[in-house]
């Protein structure tokens, strides 16, 4: 199992983005084959962060990808003036 995290580090409204990515760029991950789970997390200072899991690194890279493409063509684009911070490692514990 792989993770992406992806951390926006000037969000100019974290609710807006949480709204938009539920609404467009959930439905696209989900198509991704290995796809597992998408969560948003307001990080402070407004900063937002995402975590994605996925079966393997394919799927993880292909995921970061799609929401590249997300991100540039929604209404996400002006509210994250930046590129994230991206990092996609192997899950080597998984607890719940």
């Amino acid at each position: 199992m792989y993770v992406t995290i992806r951390k926006y580090p000037v969000c100019k409204n974290v609710k807006e983005v949480d709204r938009i990515a539920m609404a467009e760029l959930l439905p696209v991950l989900k198509q991704v084959a290995g796809f597992r789970s998408y969560v948003i997390v307001d990080s402070g200072n407004g900063t937002i962060t995402s975590i994605g899991m996925f079966d393997t690194k394919a799927s993880a890279d292909a995921a970061n990808d799609r929401a590249r493409e997300v991100v540039r063509k929604s209404g996400m684009a002006g509210l994250l003036p930046n590129p994230p911070d991206i990092t996609v490692g192997e899950v080597l514990s998984d607890a719940k």
